[in-house]
């Protein structure tokens, strides 16, 4: 297992991060990017990847600017690029309701990763549509 750092960005560029991931991404690695069909998960589009907090870096304070959006149990900040509307991630670290193995960790939208064909991802699917509130 080898990790990678990728670099993201949202559409316009004024977020600007690093991810690094314990493995690189299919078909690089053999790591694998979840998809959920939850309402919000479905509506933004997200290519998920489960990174520690400390192992995403926003170059020049860039995650200053964006936005939250919070639903149902208003515990899971969803941040955005409040210029172009990428959904960038969804700060799940602090969550009461998530299992443990997520503690402290962020749901990063892989889809914003440079360098990265979807198409030949490892993509796994969740049923979060039908997960207790």
């Amino acid at each position: 297992m080898a990790p990678k750092t990728y670099d993201g960005s949202c559409h316009c560029g004024k977020i600007k991060f690093t991810c690094t991931l314990r493995e690189a991404l299919a078909p690089e690695g053999t790591g694998k990017i979840g998809r959920c069909n939850c309402s919000i998960c479905v509506k933004n589009g997200y290519f998920l990847v489960y990174p520690q907090v400390k192992d995403v870096h926003f170059l020049d304070d860039s995650d200053k600017h964006m936005k939250s959006y919070l639903f149902r149990m208003r515990n899971k900040p969803h941040r955005f690029c409040p210029d172009c509307s990428s959904n960038v991630l969804i700060d799940i670290s602090q969550a009461d309701d998530i299992p443990e193995m997520m503690k402290g960790k962020l749901a990063v939208n892989a889809s914003l990763f440079e360098d990265i064909d979807l198409e030949k991802a490892n993509i796994y699917t969740m049923d979060g549509k039908n997960m207790a509130s």
